[in-house]
């Protein structure tokens, strides 16, 4: 079945998995809450910590929303992503094919010259026989590549609309769009350390960590005591994961804090004090690699945008060529140069698709980027 855009997001949001798995562990903190409560009235305020457990519960929500938040962000990027590469692996399909046909068309009249009593004119012989069925083999090559990614990215959008494996899906849309947004980086930057989740998720972790040490000190009589770690709250991000190769890329630092502390109070509470420090560098990092990833998510549309300009005037070129070229020689080959020109032509044609594709990933990502402080408008979305 082929979606329209705007359909496919939609399908999306309703049924990944990833949302409603996230929709549960928010309904299950809300769950815990009501636990918490019975337990606190049923001990008539005898447990000293539950105060505080109440405290770190209710961050706990807000994380659960934070991550739900950025979740939905993450399934946008993906079937935008996977629905125009459906359409770039078509397009590149039909760029590849176009030249095959074209070529063997040539390779037909070139064969017939060549086998006739003279064996080739002047520009056109055996030498050009040979140079058109390589050619063709690479053009070949390069359409079953094409046929091959739109397989993998139908099967990725799927994926991404949260459809089960026997479901065929499609993109309804036939060719890229030139899809432009002004914005600078300041507002990129800006929109991403304040909307993201997992800058969310990283201070919210250094509270619930911080109220740990109240927790702490207000056990008195107790050498072993748990943390909110044996609940298994922890919520975490990691943005991003290193990398070292091919290209550097810093990793995060991820959350920790055990199960239990032992000790009298005081002791058990500048063990959590320690944690708390390191929390607060957790979100620092995090705080970082996200400006870090909305500069370099700014600069690589900024750049896509500039090829597309530069790569949409060699695409225009080309196809004023080839139909010079062809018109000419009333669709014969007559010369090796007709050849070669149909050969750029082709790849200014592919060029360009690249160029426009990347340009709307590079949107696309600026979207989950900033957690939806920009809002592209792809066509019919």
């Amino acid at each position: 079945m082929r979606y329209a855009l705007t359909d496919a997001l939609r399908i999306g949001h309703e049924r990944h998995p990833s949302i409603h798995a996230l929709r549960s562990s928010m309904e299950a903190s809300q769950q815990k809450m009501k636990g918490l409560s019975e337990v606190q009235l049923m001990s008539l305020g005898l447990a000293s910590d539950l105060k505080v457990r109440k405290q770190q519960l209710e961050l706990g929500m807000q994380a659960a929303a934070a991550e739900m938040a950025q979740a939905q962000h993450d399934v946008t990027y993906a079937v935008i992503r996977c629905y125009y590469t459906v359409i770039y692996a078509r397009e590149q399909n039909k760029v590849a094919k176009d030249l095959v046909d074209q070529l063997e068309t040539y390779l037909e009249q070139v064969r017939k010259i060549v086998n006739s009593k003279g064996g080739g004119i002047k520009g056109v012989n055996k030498d050009t026989e040979d140079k058109l069925v390589i050619v063709i083999g690479e053009a070949k090559n390069r359409m079953l590549d094409a046929e091959s990614g739109v397989m993998r990215a139908k099967a990725a959008l799927r994926e991404a609309m949260g459809l089960a494996p026997d479901v065929e899906v499609d993109a309804a849309d036939e060719t890229l769009p030139d899809v432009k947004a002004e914005f600078d980086k300041k507002t990129i930057v800006g929109h991403a350390l304040t909307r993201r989740g997992e800058i969310q998720l990283a201070n919210i972790g250094a509270q619930v960590t911080q109220l740990e040490v109240v927790a702490q000190w207000s056990r008195r009589l107790s050498l072993q005591a748990d943390t909110f770690a044996s609940g298994g709250d922890i919520h975490s991000r990691q943005v991003p994961v290193a990398s070292r190769e091919p290209d550097y890329r810093p990793g995060a630092i991820p959350p920790e804090m055990p199960s239990k502390v032992a000790g009298h109070r005081n002791t058990r509470a500048a063990i959590v004090q320690k944690f708390y420090e390191r929390s607060e560098k957790v979100a620092e990092q995090a705080r970082n690699l996200v400006a870090l990833e909305a500069e370099v998510g700014y600069a690589e549309y900024a750049d896509a945008t500039k090829k597309v300009a530069v790569s949409k005037e060699a695409s225009v070129a080309g196809k004023s060529l080839t139909e010079r070229q062809r018109e000419a020689a009333g669709g014969n080959l007559t010369k090796e140069d007709i050849l070669m020109n149909e050969v750029s032509a082709a790849r200014s044609f592919g060029a360009y698709n690249l160029a426009l594709y990347d340009q709307i990933i590079a949107l696309a990502n600026l979207e989950r980027i900033t957690a939806g402080g920009v809002r592209v408008n792809f066509p019919g979305r």
